[in-house]
């Protein structure tokens, strides 16, 4: 039953362009511009239908097809997922997860059908679309590739599985011939990756906060100091000294060691440009006091590869961001501020209404009254809500709104992060006021 005829062409080729694959199956993304994100979980050795395999084969083949389900809803916002198990033509086990959306050329037929009649209007609505998605699909690749070689499926129990033609091995490969067992997450990861919270930084990395916020004012410059001199801040960073010293008195891991860092890298007259964040990243490692900016160690995060997916498209002749750090950015006046500036190991949000809001909005405030033009990037509900900062200041600034840029809001309407040039707008604005632009790509060399 499970010979496979001489012309399987999944038993000698890949059947789209290889992602991730261990002993017993492949991930594979379909080569089709018009369908983004049309993926294949296809079974290594050549088997015919779901009932050929055992109930613990089973399980893992369709773990993995409900994983890249997943990836798809949140990298790409599908509006519907279309999971199929044909083989009508090629019959090699193997299961299509196709990622649609309403404006789609299909929706709601199956993409095996013909393409329905759009209007002009619908027509552009799908290219557009289509070539955000497009834009994405690195962005899709590299978040399928990451939770695969994470999952439990990365190395099924260890036991020797089945190879193309239906024998046992001991051995992957990445290639027909030389695929080789991938190494077990915890062992592939360094230690300021790994989700486990127990995990400690290597020497020289440990970000966690020792000093209280009210120790590190001395080294702000004065204007910072000042906007904070008022009763409001004061009585906010005096509520935060004690419980974050409570925090750290029952053992609690918090994050960044230097929570005014983006202050520390330029005077409040030097800031050009205004990016808000939400809070610290609360990962070991990571944090270092500049919103969505992590080490260059660090891998990064979905929302900063959204931003150089973001860059990518507006300055397609110059090479990708190479630097995950950002403090390039804050040396050429970029305020990376986050509206709470601590955090603590693996609970996001952990420290917002705790007194942080009150210290940032003075700052936001000191900011938007300086008269020198500067631009304020507002992605998402959270940092749009201090537009009446902004207005109250009553100077003349250019405000940019749009999503945030994390991937489940990135494509979503009315106003999307990708697509939004908010880069090249900045500089065009800069350069209108007889400022130089930021230089948002960086130095070419790592």
């Amino acid at each position: 039953m499970n010979t496979p005829p001489p012309s399987c062409p999944l038993c000698t080729e890949d059947g789209g362009s290889l992602v991730w694959q261990n002993r017993l199956l492949r991930v594979v993304i379909v080569n089709d511009g018009g369908l983004p994100g049309y993926t294949r979980v296809i079974w290594q050795a050549h088997k015919a239908e779901m009932t050929d395999l055992d109930a613990s084969d089973r399980d893992i083949l369709m773990q993995t097809t409900f994983l890249v389900e997943s990836v798809q809803r949140q990298v790409l916002l599908a509006d519907k997922v279309n999971l199929a198990s044909l083989g009508n033509m090629t019959p090699h086990l193997h299961w299509h997860i196709i990622p649609r959306w309403r404006d789609d050329p299909w929706f709601p037929d199956s993409v095996w059908t013909p393409q329905r009649t759009h209007t002009d209007a619908a027509a552009r609505q799908w290219g557009e679309r289509s070539s955000i998605l497009n834009a994405l699909q690195g962005e899709y690749t590299a978040a399928l590739r990451t939770r695969l070689e994470h999952s439990a499926v990365a190395d099924p129990a260890g036991s020797p599985s089945p190879d193309r033609d239906g024998k046992r091995e001991n051995h992957n490969t990445a290639t027909p011939g030389s695929r080789r067992t991938p190494p077990s997450p915890a062992a592939a990861m360094p230690a300021s990756e790994r989700q486990d919270s127990t995990a400690v930084p290597a020497q020289g990395t440990d970000n966690r906060l020792r000093e209280l916020p009210g120790q590190q004012l001395a080294s702000l410059h004065p204007d910072w100091r000042t906007a904070l001199d008022t009763p409001e801040a004061k009585a906010a960073l005096q509520r935060l000294d004690s419980f974050l010293a409570e925090r750290l008195q029952q053992d609690a891991v918090i994050y960044p060691a230097r929570v005014f860092r983006a202050l520390e890298l330029l005077a409040p007259s030097d800031v050009r440009v205004v990016i808000l964040g939400q809070d610290p990243y609360h990962g070991p490692g990571q944090a270092q006091g500049l919103a969505f900016s992590v080490p260059d160690r660090c891998p990064a995060p979905p929302s900063l590869r959204n931003m150089f997916n973001q860059l990518a498209r507006e300055y397609p002749e110059r090479p990708r961001r190479r630097h995950n750090d950002l403090s390039d950015w804050s040396r050429q006046g970029v305020l990376l501020l986050n509206t709470s500036l601590s955090v603590e190991q693996g609970a996001a949000g952990s420290h917002a209404r705790k007194g942080w809001e009150a210290v940032t909005d003075a700052l936001i405030q000191a900011v938007a009254r300086d008269p020198q033009p500067k631009v304020f990037m507002l992605w998402g509900n959270h940092a749009q809500s201090k537009q009446g900062l902004l207005d109250a200041a009553g100077q003349t600034h250019q405000v940019l709104r749009s999503n945030h840029p994390s991937p489940l809001s990135a494509l979503r309407p009315p106003r999307p992060f990708i697509g939004c040039s908010h880069f090249s707008l900045a500089n065009t604005w800069l350069s209108a006021q007889g400022q130089p632009p930021i230089d948002w790509l960086g130095p070419d060399i790592v």
